[in-house]
């Protein structure tokens, strides 16, 4: 498999996806390691034979207690900061913002640190024995060791949250995010590969896949100016009717992963194609269709079909990079509500869209389809277009920041800008998003 077809572990490994979404969201998985190595460490120091520390000196309960209870004091601070962040960056700016700043391993290390040398140290007193053992002073040594390193690591940490806290650090933070990630989302250039301004493969180039299976990226022309956050225009989906479809059950969530690879297995071994109504990033309530097996009884591979896709309460910006155009637009809001009254930051926000959309001007956007070795299609999946991305970005900055002289100067340079740069078949798209932005303007402006 080579390092594309790696990238694509949203789509192709849905345990590795599951791995990776458990260690970003989880608070405690990280601090547990630290807690873990200070067992470890406890362990070592205590089966070290005598060996001489340079006549370190004599190492008592006192000195570890106090250690102790100065790492426990500090994570208390580190949590209080952490939820304290959360807060204001949920009222200041966007609530999606705090997915991301939850996802920042820095406050789970800063943690880890307090909590790992705060077990250290406890179970360092409780054991330690300097006068019958000298190898017992490296607790001390240790323990000391590790409390600076633990307050170095708050330091970092404030540094990093109050950076992050304004407000164009925050957009900017957000637009780094989803760079990393468009490169993984969306890895196949747009156009001949000699003409595109960005690398990448031919238009429909296969990216390998485990199994001899092919996924290509299918750029057609837009079929419709639709909405997609509802999906795929009715014109490209089926209606999910019948026994051939598998429903959403148990609580509502959203399709974070799908694991295609595995589908296009199963599909071969019944030798049929099995559609995705869903794309990635999409809510689904329950009961609604998910998936539709042609020629075959959904409910008789239902576990197998159920395992390939995960499930959450959120989207997340590494599947799904349309959450970072929603997190832009919700912080562009938040700064014209009549409240707050900072067009600035709407701007900040629109300009880093205009930096992703540049990036996405030129990249396959489309149908996911994953071939078997013999060429046979065996799995699609909707996905955004390019006129889903636009508007994203400009409808609801359009209809909320009219009166704002710089945003509306800064849409049209990043619509003008966009008909200019974009690849000559997505002009009418972009100048039809131009016109619509343009129109809403002019109205809300009237009004």
């Amino acid at each position: 498999m080579t390092s594309r077809s790696r990238r694509l572990s949203g789509v192709l490994s849905i345990t590795r996806f599951r791995l990776r979404y458990l260690a970003g969201e989880s608070l405690w998985l990280i601090p547990a390691i630290y807690v873990a190595l200070a067992f470890v460490m406890v362990v070592v120091v205590e089966v070290l034979p005598e060996v001489d520390l340079l006549s370190a000196p004599q190492v008592d309960a006192t000195l570890l207690t106090s250690v102790a209870s100065g790492m426990l004091a500090l994570a208390g601070f580190v949590i209080t900061i952490s939820f304290i962040t959360v807060e204001f960056a949920s009222i200041a700016m966007s609530p999606r913002l705090v997915g991301i700043l939850r996802r920042d391993r820095m406050v789970k290390r800063a943690l880890g640190l307090a909590f790992g040398a705060f077990t250290f140290s406890t179970i360092g007193a409780l054991l330690v024995k300097p006068e019958e053992n000298p190898a017992d002073d490296l607790f001390g040594i240790i323990a000391t060791i590790w409390s600076i390193l633990a307050a170095v690591m708050f330091v970092v940490m404030l540094d990093r949250i109050t950076n992050t806290l304004r407000a164009g650090n925050a957009v900017a933070t957000v637009g780094d995010k989803a760079r990393t990630e468009l490169e993984v989302v969306h890895p196949v250039a747009f156009g001949d590969e000699a003409d595109a301004p960005l690398a990448g493969a031919a238009p429909d180039a296969p990216l390998e896949a485990p199994g001899d299976a092919t996924i290509e990226v299918h750029d057609g022309p837009e079929a419709e100016y639709w909405d997609g956050d509802r999906g795929m225009p009715p014109t490209r989906r089926f209606l999910g009717d019948g026994d051939e479809t598998l429903h959403h059950e148990g609580r509502p969530g959203v399709l974070v992963a799908a694991d295609l690879v595995a589908l296009s297995r199963l599909a071969a071994e019944l030798d049929t194609r099995i559609d995705l109504h869903a794309p990635v990033g999409r809510f689904l309530p329950a009961g609604a269709a998910v998936l539709r097996v042609h020629g075959a009884r959904a409910l008789d591979h239902e576990r197998t079909l159920r395992s390939a896709l995960a499930w959450a309460s959120e989207p997340t910006l590494a599947s799904d990079p349309r959450h970072a155009f929603r997190v832009l637009v919700d912080i562009g809001l938040k700064g014209l509500a009549p409240g707050v009254n900072d067009p600035t930051t709407a701007v900040q926000a629109i300009d880093q869209m205009h930096d992703l959309l540049r990036r996405l001007a030129w990249r396959q956007l489309g149908e996911l389809r994953v071939r078997d070795a013999e060429g046979a299609v065996r799995v699609t999946m909707p996905s955004p277009s390019w006129g889903h991305y636009l508007r994203l970005s400009c409808e609801e900055l359009a209809d909320f920041g009219a009166r704002h002289a710089q945003v509306r100067r800064h849409l049209r340079v990043m619509l003008d800008d966009l008909c200019e740069w974009a690849p000559e078949e997505r002009h009418a798209t972009t100048r039809m998003q131009r016109e619509k932005t343009e129109q809403a303007m002019e109205r809300l402006r009237a009004s």
